[in-house]
């Protein structure tokens, strides 16, 4: 009896753990692809996070930051550009893995500081604009 207790304990939390994925988006009026994209990689590394793999003609970024507390996997952001007349669209994905609860609202920071980066790298904080 106590040891099916321990399964079904073990079970129901299992159910319960789940990926964090925080999701920003935003688009540039005046930046061309190129610069964006060159703001985007020196962002990443401005964030403390390493490029890990990019794919320019997909405008696709991938990067990984350090474990932190109660993570075994590190946390992994994903940026997709693409250029939609005249429009630089950038969406910026952190996933966290093995993380019931996103303590003190980390994922949320991060993709608020590429942004933040982003922006400073291009040096026209009046031209973004998130949605």
């Amino acid at each position: 009896m106590k040891k099916a207790l321990v399964i079904l304990t073990m079970l129901v939390f299992a159910g319960c753990i789940r990926q964090t994925v925080h999701n920003t988006s935003t688009y540039l009026d005046g930046h061309s692809f190129e610069e964006v994209w060159g703001a985007s990689i020196k962002a990443v590394y401005d964030i403390s996070f390493t490029v890990e793999s990019m794919d320019v003609e997909a405008g696709f970024i991938s990067a990984e930051s350090g474990t932190h507390i109660t993570q075994e996997v590190p946390p992994r952001l994903t940026i997709m550009i693409t250029d939609h007349r005249g429009k630089v669209f950038v969406e910026c994905r952190l996933l966290q893995k093995e993380q019931f609860i996103d303590i003190l609202g980390h994922g949320k920071r991060t993709t608020r500081k590429f942004l933040t980066a982003l922006n400073v790298n291009l040096n026209h904080g009046s031209r973004i604009n998130t949605r």
